[in-house]
């Protein structure tokens, strides 16, 4: 069976796609002390949970296989990896992973039957012409990119780089 819905939400709808996708919740921020000197980076929400009054997900059920998209960048990068043929492994996504396997990358808990390459393209195909997918990206084309200050950061090590160099 084959379908793809649109629900919309006032609150960011994560998916196990959001953070590989770019999506963050918290960020760290610089701020400078009276005396001139950068104080410790203070963690906030960050921008991007902000940057939008609705959000718009997208569900694809595709022969029992359920995918969910938050973000035309998500969409982007799960077409991108499934793509690929032989599809990459976990591992060779997430290169910073300690020793293992990444378990809780996206792609670990893609169900095996969406795996071969027959199957992959013929989901790929389907959420090319599918209406829903044209419907979801015209959402989303005109939402300005973010402009993140220069003074936020994804991470409290970044920001302590940053601090460091300032």
């Amino acid at each position: 069976m084959k379908s793809a819905r649109l629900s919309y939400h006032r609150t960011f709808p994560w998916t196990p796609v959001s953070g590989r996708a770019g999506a963050r919740a918290w960020a760290w921020k610089l701020e400078k002390m009276d005396n001139g000197q950068w104080a410790r980076p203070v963690q906030m929400v960050h921008p991007f949970m902000s940057s939008m009054k609705l959000w718009c997900l997208l569900r694809v059920e595709f022969q029992g296989v359920e995918l969910r998209f938050a973000t035309p960048a998500e969409l982007d990068h799960v077409c991108d990896i499934l793509g690929r043929n032989p599809m990459p492994s976990g591992r060779s996504l997430v290169p910073d992973c300690a020793i293992g396997r990444p378990n809780g990358h996206w792609l670990s808990r893609l169900p095996a039957k969406a795996k071969p390459w027959r199957f992959r393209q013929a989901l790929l195909t389907y959420l090319a012409r599918a209406k829903p997918v044209a419907e979801f990206r015209a959402f989303y084309k005109d939402v300005p990119p973010l402009q993140i200050p220069d003074t936020i950061f994804d991470s409290f090590e970044d920001a302590q780089r940053a601090r460091r160099r300032k």
